[in-house]
């Protein structure tokens, strides 16, 4: 369905806003003469009635290249409402133009200061591999891809309003603002004129995130601050919250297992470890931790395996990373690919762990690379006693003033200067693509 066809003497006809025609008018110009597709030049029929937008349509039948996916109504109405918020405010937009040299059509195409961007309202799910090649197609000819993604993609947790559920399909909107390690995803709704804007949001396993969620009205936001938008910080009850679930991931863990969970724990338990008794040092949220699919507790238990000398690997970061590639190829593991986000991988998710180790007292770096654990961890002896201890090591993170930017980082979205030991830990990492939390974003 489009807004936009051309006539036959190759002028462009617009309907956005036809909705506001008389009645007499829409049948007047669907009986003036034939209309074509901007892209495919076949035949397309100007449609319209009480309850739906006016629009054009291919006949059925035909086949339009630029078509991956049927539109609906909401969809329509959607790119229509930011077509016109992006007018109001001056932009130089057009609605629906056929950028032939990528065979796309992005659903509005504007500038604003030495910038064009390709804006986006995408309310089907696509695969992965046709979002990947229209995000591309469009930074090939210099624009500046923007995805929104339709409002009924976002679903909450009917218990807690901090805890979604995000499909692998709906990370692929999460980006980031410069100088923030904050991902964020927009999504419009065209019923209640309203953007949502998710933020911060901290996994919990492949799909529910704890994250926080805000509304603002279409009309009272602008594009400037739209783009620049500050993350909000997390609500007071989220450590809370965290800890709950770790509850949760030790009462119910090995309770349905597939094989992935199977191979897991075996892995658990030729190591000496209970599942449901993975050490308290294990499971904590971390500000790029959004770059693992995997549960934190499940890496993090690798991560702390490694460091425990249980693999007769040298202890070292690369050996730990190649190791973890290992796990990786086998399944165990799963890391998040974010196109959006730039280069960061789960290595950056591993460099804040082990600078977070760090910094509670447990890894020290010795000469020529080696980690050593100077620390011992906990390794309890009922699910009891380890949710104490989780409480008691939460309380730890609190009072530990070297922890002071990991929790800005998480709490705030704030990316500080390094310290010198953080320049130490972050020298250990560095050939291995592995950033600190507190490193400035480049």
């Amino acid at each position: 369905m489009l807004f936009v066809a051309l006539a036959a003497d190759g002028r462009t006809v617009s309907l956005a806003g036809a909705e506001r025609w008389e009645r007499e008018g829409l049948m007047r110009l669907k009986r003036q003469e034939p209309f074509f597709c901007p892209a495919c030049r076949q035949e397309v029929v100007l449609r319209s009635g009480r309850y739906r937008l006016p629009h054009f349509a291919h006949r059925k039948g035909a086949a339009c290249p630029v078509e991956h996916e049927p539109e609906s109504e909401r969809h329509l109405t959607g790119k229509r409402d930011l077509f016109a918020w992006l007018i109001r405010q001056g932009m130089e937009a057009k609605l629906e133009p056929y950028l032939p040299a990528i065979k796309q059509r992005p659903d509005v195409l504007f500038r604003h200061g030495p910038h064009l961007y390709a804006l986006e309202y995408q309310c089907s799910t696509i695969d992965e591999s046709l979002f990947r090649e229209r995000n591309d197609g469009y930074r090939l000819l210099g624009i500046r891809p923007l995805w929104v993604l339709g409002a009924h993609h976002l679903r909450r947790s009917p218990k807690y309003s901090g805890e979604v559920q995000l499909s692998r399909f709906q990370w692929l909107f999460a980006h980031r603002v410069p100088h923030s390690v904050v991902p964020h995803i927009w999504y419009y709704s065209p019923e209640t004129k309203r953007f949502i804007h998710l933020v911060r949001p901290l996994p919990l396993s492949v799909q529910r995130t704890l994250a926080v969620v805000d509304s603002v009205p279409l009309s009272s936001i602008s594009f400037p601050d739209w783009m620049a938008s500050c993350p909000l910080p997390l609500p007071p009850a989220f450590w809370e919250r965290w800890l709950e679930r770790k509850k949760q991931w030790r009462r119910t863990f090995p309770l349905y297992p597939n094989q992935t969970v199977r191979r897991i724990c075996a892995d658990f338990y030729q190591t000496g470890i209970v599942p449901p008794l993975f050490p308290t040092e294990a499971g904590w949220p971390l500000p790029r931790g959004y770059l693992w699919e995997t549960a934190p507790f499940i890496w993090q238990t690798y991560v702390l395996l490694f460091l425990l000398g249980k693999t007769d690997r040298p202890m070292t970061a690369s050996s730990l990373f190649q190791w973890l590639d290992e796990k990786i190829r086998t399944g165990r593991l799963a890391p998040r690919r974010l196109p959006l986000v730039g280069r960061d991988t789960h290595r950056e998710a591993v460099g804040e762990y082990l600078h977070w180790l760090s910094l509670l007292g447990y890894l020290h770096r010795e000469e020529g690379g080696r980690l050593h654990l100077v620390k011992p961890l906990s390794f309890p002896a009922t699910v009891d006693e380890v949710i104490r201890q989780d409480a008691a090591l939460l309380e730890q993170i609190r009072q530990t003033p070297a922890l002071s930017c990991y929790c800005s980082a998480l709490e705030f979205g704030r990316v500080e200067k390094m310290s010198r030991k953080q320049e130490k830990m972050n020298e250990m990492v560095n050939n291995n693509s592995c950033m600190m939390i507190c490193k400035e974003e480049r």
